[in-house]
């Protein structure tokens, strides 16, 4: 346990960071839990990722619990910067090692202001998760308020290849790695302060 941290905490600090935003995190589909908190994700789990350009994936297809929306205009501006790098978040000072990384955007984290401490459906900063991911993140409070605060990075290392449709992208799509398929609820999080 404590040798994957030191690697997670060397190769988080090897690689220069993207962007980074403070907001908050909320859920949108589930790959596990298809009914969680007295909702289905079975339709939402068919819709395709906006990183998956010319040969669309579904979060079905992509078949995993660690795909994140950001906000969907800086997305679409910067596609082949954004999809399949590593995102890691924090919260109370806690940084998540969980897999995570940039695929789909978020219409409602493009809205509000990311001065703004209180949370409005319409329009808050932040990130999209699945249920599963979101719940850890949160202690087991995913259903309770259905979002948390977050401080989010993300990492200029790719943990999944989107063809964004970009001149240089490749045609071929998946995982870099392995841990990025397995499902988080089978996953037990470590957190690092």
């Amino acid at each position: 346990m404590f040798a994957s941290t030191l690697l997670f905490a060397l190769g988080a600090s090897a690689s220069s960071s993207i962007y980074s935003g403070s907001g908050f995190g909320t859920y949108y589909y589930d790959i596990s839990d298809v009914d969680a908190c007295g909702t289905s994700f079975s339709s939402q789990n068919l819709g395709d990722v906006e990183c998956s350009q010319v040969t669309a994936l579904s979060l079905d297809t992509i078949n995993s619990n660690y795909l994140v929306a950001m906000n969907h205009t800086q997305l679409v501006d910067n596609m082949e910067t954004y999809c399949g790098k590593r995102v890691v978040v924090t919260i109370n000072g806690v940084k998540s090692d969980l897999p995570l990384f940039i695929g789909d955007g978020c219409e409602r984290c493009a809205e509000g202001s990311a001065d703004s401490d209180t949370w409005n459906a319409e329009g808050a900063p932040g990130l999209d998760f699945s249920y599963t991911v979101l719940n850890e993140l949160s202690g087991g409070e995913a259903c309770d308020d259905g979002h948390v605060s977050i401080e989010w990075e993300i990492l200029d290392e790719t943990l999944y290849e989107f063809d964004t449709g970009a001149s240089d992208s490749s045609t071929s799509q998946g995982p870099v790695s392995a841990a990025v398929t397995a499902s988080a609820s089978a996953t037990a999080s470590t957190f690092t302060a």
